[in-house]
């Protein structure tokens, strides 16, 4: 009987220990649907191998879209275990004590691995918040069949402003006679800083003021930056004035709009999806400055659970692979964040046989982040406003940087 009893005993606890369920990690990320099926390969692979855990991707939209999801669901307390967060976005978490330093969380070899100066976007006042993973530059996006059409070498992409200006009226034609512009040459998509900025350090501007309180934009710096856009559509007449972001697309698509400045995170997309043949180049430079928006996302650990945060600790670890970050590169175009994958012989080979790959790695030499401020969605919002002001309704740009400038920081006080 006692055997028996122990035998029942025996089936009862193994019984119990494969009911027991995994521990569920929910992941939220927004790199788009032509990257969502990695993001769920890698958090599938995770599950795989490390039994017992669940980790649960979550698709929440663009990049803005999820911020505001992620702003709903911190004020009722509900986030996620684990998020992409973009770089501009950490500040109100860390203000509202909604995400903890990770610092000692990170294991050495993967503290060694990334660069400093990506660690440096993650982190606030010498403490890390994040672990990069998808990083990516801006680089300029050409239509070499275009370049071709009209007489120029595809092999000498604009380098300077005024290269640019002068290679714009050359690809800006009036095809059909008809006495109106049908191809354009470019255009800077008025998505607020994103595409301006590194036009405007090449000119020897500072966004804040020198205590870091208020944002100037009526600095001469910036004026000046405005006008050379404002002077592309309504001066040289290479952009369109009085298209929207998204006829640009479109035109862009179809080869009606031959360049412009892109995230690296496109690379793949076109030269997959695009009808001619892509070519990337670096930024043009102004002044003989050139930078670049060093951008993306890091992986940030919301957890307050003891053993979740140990768990989402290592799946961050684990997304940031050397396997992973190279094949994030070579699928989509972000920058490989460890030194063994960017020092790899196996990306080195790819390079070679693909060189746009390597052109936003070399932007990492000139690349700048974004603004940091827990306000930066609005403060985005209402600088994007005043792009399209200046673009679409032919705006003077001094007048419309100082309405800007004092809305902004109206919402700052």
């Amino acid at each position: 009987m006692k055997k028996v009893l122990l035998i029942l005993l025996f089936f009862l606890a193994a019984a119990s220990l494969f009911a027991k369920k995994d521990i569920q990690i929910s992941f939220w990320h927004s790199l788009g649907f032509h990257i969502k099926e990695i993001i769920e390969d890698i958090a599938d692979d995770y599950n795989k191998t490390h039994p017992g855990v669940k980790v649960n991707p979550v698709f929440q939209g663009l990049f803005e879209d999820m911020q505001v999801k992620m702003i709903t669901a911190a004020v009722t307390r509900q986030l996620p275990d684990i998020a992409q967060v973009q770089f501009e976005y950490l500040d109100p978490y860390i203000e509202n004590g909604l995400v903890e330093p990770i610092d000692n969380d990170i294991p050495y070899e993967l503290r060694e691995d990334i660069l400093d100066r990506l660690w440096a976007l993650a982190s606030r006042d010498g403490k890390i918040y994040g672990v990069p993973f998808c990083v990516s530059t801006t680089v300029f996006f050409y239509n070499v069949d275009a370049f071709i059409k009209a007489g120029l070498d595809p092999d000498k992409p604009p380098l300077t402003w005024e290269n640019m200006i002068e290679i714009g009226k050359k690809l800006t034609q009036d095809t059909d006679g008809d006495g109106e512009t049908d191809k354009y040459a470019m255009m800077f998509w008025t998505d607020g800083f994103y595409g301006i900025l590194p036009f405007f350090w090449a000119n020897g501007g500072r966004l804040y003021s020198a205590d870091g309180k208020r944002i100037v934009l009526t600095s001469k710096e910036m004026v000046s930056t405005i006008t050379m856009i404002h002077d592309l559509a309504f001066t040289y007449k290479i952009m369109p004035h009085n298209w929207t972001d998204w006829e640009g697309g479109q035109a862009f698509l179809t080869g009606n709009l031959a360049m412009g400045p892109f995230t690296s995170a496109g690379i793949t997309y076109g030269e997959q999806n695009l009808p001619w043949t892509l070519r990337i180049s670096p930024m043009p430079s102004v002044n003989g400055k050139r930078y670049t928006v060093l951008g993306g996302s890091a992986l940030v650990n919301f957890s307050k659970s003891r053993k979740k945060r140990k768990i989402v600790n290592d799946f961050m670890a684990w997304c940031v692979s050397k396997e992973n970050t190279v094949r994030i590169h070579k699928e989509i175009g972000y920058i490989p964040v460890r030194k063994s994958a960017l020092n790899s012989l196996e990306l080195k080979a790819f390079h070679k046989k693909n060189p746009n790959y390597l052109i936003p790695i070399e932007g990492l030499e000139y690349g700048r982040s974004l603004p940091n401020n827990p306000e930066y969605l609005k403060i985005n919002e209402l600088f994007r406003d005043m792009l399209q002001r200046v673009i679409l309704n032919e705006s003077d740009p001094a007048r419309e940087l100082a309405r800007t400038e004092k809305e902004i920081n109206a919402a700052l006080e």
